[in-house]
C-alpha cells in the first residue's frame, strides 16, 4: 500500500506510519491552508485566496471560503476523502474564522471518520488541531 505523506515528513525522514496519523494530517492541513493562492510558481491553482480579504458580502464570501477548502483539501491530501467543512459559529471572537473540517481517512485500507477544527488567526496563519470523535 502506498503511504502518503508530506514534504516536510519525507525531508525529516519520518516512518510511514506516522505519516498516516491523524496529527501529521492536521500538520499538513494547517499548512496548506496557510500557503496563499498564486505562492507556488509551479501550482498554480495550489493555496486559498487570503480568507481575511472579504470584499463580497459575509454570507457569501463566507460560502464560497468553506467551497474553496472543501476542493483545495480535495485536490491536495490524498489520505481523506468525503471532505465536507462547516463554519464553527462566531460566539467568542465575531472577528475570528474558526471551521470544522470533516472527512474520512484512508489509512492501512481502513476508513475511519476525522473531524479537525481550524482557527484562521494572525497574519493569515491556519491552525489546524484533530478533535475527538
Amino acid at each position: 500500500m502506498t503511504h502518503y505523506c508530506s514534504l516536510f515528513e519525507r525531508l525529516d525522514g519520518q516512518a510511514p506510519a506516522q505519516a498516516n496519523s491523524v496529527a501529521s494530517i492536521a500538520t499538513h492541513l494547517g499548512k496548506m491552508l496557510s500557503t496563499r493562492a498564486g505562492s507556488v510558481q509551479t501550482l498554480h491553482d495550489y493555496g486559498l485566496p487570503d480568507l481575511n480579504d472579504l470584499r463580497l458580502s459575509l454570507h457569501e464570501s463566507l460560502s464560497r471560503s468553506r467551497l474553496s477548502i472543501e476542493r483545495f483539501i480535495q485536490a491536495y491530501e490524498p489520505r481523506l476523502a468525503n471532505v465536507r467543512v462547516r463554519l464553527l459559529p462566531r460566539d467568542r471572537d465575531p472577528l475570528v474564522l474558526a471551521f470544522a473540517i470533516e472527512a474520512t481517512l484512508l489509512a492501512n485500507g481502513i476508513r475511519q471518520p476525522v473531524v479537525f477544527s481550524a482557527l484562521l488567526g494572525d497574519g493569515g496563519q491556519v491552525e489546524v488541531a484533530p478533535d475527538d470523535l
